[in-house]
Order: C-alpha cells, then structure tokens, then sequence
C-alpha cells in the first residue's frame, strides 16, 4: 500500500477529530456493546461510498467488515493499526468523525427514507397475472424494494441486480434491498465465508447510486423487525429454500413428543451441547458426532413463515422448496380442515388422502410448469406478535405453484442451482403469494 496515501488519511483523520472535540467525546456511544456491530455496518456503507484512496478503502473494508456481527473483537486490529495508527477502538470513532455519522442515530432511521409501495393487493395481483415472472412487479411497482429471509451467500442478490437495477433506474427509482441470514459471517466455514465474501463487497461497493444494499448476518428472521434497518413493508419478501426441519413440521399440528421422535428418526440420535463456551447442536451420523449450530433443529413451523412474509411483503416469493417442506406449507394454503390432521407426518403415501384433488392436479405438473390454488384458505391463524395479533385471521388473494427449481428469466438462489445434483431428490416446488391485505 502506497505509504503517501496512508499519510494523507492519517492527517484527514486527526483533522476531524480535532475540529469536532466536543463530537470525539459523545462518539464513545456508538461503542457501546449493543451499537458496535451496527455502528461498524454504517461505517462499511459510509466508506464503500466515499472517495478515500481505494486502496486504503478496500483494506479498511476487509478490516472492518466481520465487526458487523461480532463487534470489535472480530475486526482486524493489525490492519486498523497500520492504516490508522490507532487501536481499534479509536479508530472506529474517528472513521466515524471523518464520515460525519457521530451525529445520526442508528443507521440514520434508514426505514423512513425508504417509501412503502402504494399498490393495492388487487394491483400486486394484477401485475403478478401479466407476468410468468414474479419479480418483474419491482418494475411495475412505484417502490422497487426487496427483503430476503435467509440471503446464503448472496446468489439471489447478485442474480437480482443484474436483472432488474438497470429498469429501476430508467424508471429513475431506487431498488431496496435488505438481506439476512443466520450464519455469522465470520464464522469458520460458513457458506458466505466460503463463497459469499466477494460478492457482498461487490454489492456493498456497487457503484450506483439507486442501489440500497444492507446485509446482516448472525440473525434470526424472526427478530428482524426489532433491527432499524428493517421497513415496515417491502414490495416483495423472498425465503429461498426455507429450512428442513425449521418449517418441515408445524408445532400446531404435531406435538413436541412427535416431531422430536421424528427428527431422531430422519435425522439420527441428537444432543444439545456446549463447545468453547457457546451452546451447539450435535448430531450422530455412522458413529460420530457431527457439530452444527444450535438452532439448525428449532423447529417454527409454516405458520411462522407464512406469517412473516405476509406481514413484510406486499408480494411473497418462496423458491427451492423440498417435499417436506413444501407439503406442510401447502396444507396451511389450502380450505379444508382435512389437509391439517392432527399428529400425521406428511409423505408421498398419504398426501393424496389429506390434499385430494389439489394433490392429483399437482402430481401432474411436469418440471417448468405452473398451477394455482382456485380457492386460498383465508383463515390462516397468526402465530407471530403480541396476544392481540394472534387473534387475527389472515389469508392469500393468489396462490401460484410451480414445479422446479430453475425458471427463465427468475434470479435464484444457491441450493436452486445445485438442485440438478441431488440426483437422490425429487424436483422442489416454487411459491407465489399475494396477502390479502
């Protein structure tokens, strides 16, 4: 690295923390434990943005970027040392000086610059009918913004700029997109440490100015609205994948007892334990025990999922779904109480007998084809929120299934592009929803 340009930075730093002693000061909020990670991710934004020599902007970046899940304790101290001359801490609270963001509150209230879509559910329904692709509502739409439950490693992402930031901007909007997952992005092997890395710094670092991108890792879908960043209602909420046995089995319908039995059965013997001071799950797999993360067997059923997304998205997208999965979504879709029974696991031997007609009309459809529910149930219980809101009853105006994994023109998500592998799995399906409010 050029030792000129880190002079130059140097000086820039010490001059704004010497111009602002009185904002020096009040910056040691912004480290407080429950801010650094978010404190950090402003950081990222700010500097992808700014005009800083690009290569002391790339090494800060690299250095920074893992605090966004674990605070300081994961940045790259040397790095911020070398550059700086200054220990993390500090640092941190000068770049944040030079960027002007000791002002702001988290993350500037991002959510209230961006708008909520003014379509009607009738209009999101509308333009979903003229269209084989779903996505191409962020076109029709006069909010083009997206969130995405359980981003990987960015696939989706990547796939859906490329498609679809060139029509916003010639429609001279912006397109919003907001992304999580519940890997740690610095956690040893995870899917984004592996693959993922170079594509979230290309979207952080995308030049266009009508490009809104947030990605939080370490998170739990289901606490993402207490996040600042996270809007009240985006015009399309996406779950590529949706976890096995996460949304395989609804705790409604199946007792503890039940689905426990089950998972050793499917899964093998499993035990909840403690590694290097953090909680895991382990797993028996031919005689050892296999490590994962704690949560990979919480089990939140259908219910939650289909709730969350009608809740965040005007218009709900689920990709890559498998047999599992997909079966006890679709029993939370369709009007007869008899394709929610009480205590039966869902197989390709009995569905025919709990979904009827809808199971014959989808045994049918050959790989690329679609069909659509002629009636979606619309008292579909919540299950998210406080008391009051679980006295709701909720349903879907349009309901759309496709057989598939990969379609024409539709960005995609990771496991959709690996799916032709498993030559052991059957063909998942592919979700379109429009809430009725």
């Amino acid at each position: 690295m050029d030792p000129q340009a880190i002079t130059r930075f140097r000086k820039q730093l010490h001059e704004a923390a010497a111009e602002q002693r009185e904002e020096w000061t009040a910056s040691r909020r912004l480290m407080l434990p429950d801010r650094i990670p978010e404190t950090i991710q402003r950081l990222n934004v700010a500097l992808t943005n700014s005009s800083v020599d690009p290569m002391v902007r790339d090494s800060l970046l690299e250095a920074l970027m893992p605090g966004e899940s674990n605070g300081v304790k994961a940045v790259s101290g040397e790095t911020l040392r070398r550059i700086t001359g200054l220990n993390p801490t500090k640092a941190i609270r000068k770049l944040c000086l030079l960027f002007g963001l000791h002002a702001a509150h988290p993350a500037a209230t991002h959510c209230q610059t961006v708008p909520v879509s003014q379509m009607s559910q009738a209009e999101v329904e509308a333009a979903v009918r003229a269209t084989e692709n779903p996505f191409d509502v962020l076109l029709a739409a006069d909010v083009s913004s997206v969130v995405d439950f359980g981003a990987g490693d960015l696939t989706f992402e990547e796939h859906l700029v490329d498609a679809y930031l060139g029509g916003v901007e010639a429609a001279e909007k912006d397109l919003t997109i907001h992304c999580l997952d519940r890997l740690d992005l610095t956690a040893e092997g995870s899917s984004l440490v592996r693959a993922g890395q170079e594509r979230l710094k290309a979207l952080r670092q995308h030049p266009s100015p009508n490009l809104h991108f947030q990605f939080v890792s370490d998170q739990d879908m289901f606490t993402f609205h207490e996040k600042d960043i996270a809007c009240s209602r985006y015009t399309v909420a996406v779950c590529h994948s949706p976890a096995s046995p996460t949304f395989a089995y609804e705790p409604s319908r199946l007792s503890n007892a039940a689905i426990e039995q089950r998972l050793r059965e499917t899964k093998g013997d499993f035990r909840r334990g403690d590694r290097a001071g953090q909680p895991v799950l382990e797993v028996q797999h031919r005689g050892e025990w296999l490590t994962f993360p704690s949560w990979k067997f919480e089990v939140y059923g259908p219910l939650a999922l289909l709730d969350l997304l009608s809740r965040t998205g005007k218009l709900c997208v689920m990709g890559a779904i498998d047999q599992e999965v997909f079966w006890e979504i679709l029993s939370q879709l369709l009007p007869e109480d008899q394709a929610r029974p009480r205590d039966v696991f869902y197989s390709e031997e009995n569905v025919h007998k709990y979904f009827g007609p809808t199971y014959d009309i989808l045994a049918k459809l050959a790989v690329g084809e679609r069909t659509f529910l002629p009636q979606p149930r619309q008292d579909i219980p919540r299950v998210l929120g406080q008391e009051k809101d679980r006295q709701e009853r909720y349903g879907f105006r349009y309901v759309e299934v496709r057989r598939g994994a990969l379609f024409a023109g539709l960005p995609a998500g990771r496991t959709a592009y690996v799916f032709d592998q498993m030559t052991s799995e059957a063909a998942p399906w592919f979700l379109t929803l429009v809430p009725s409010i």
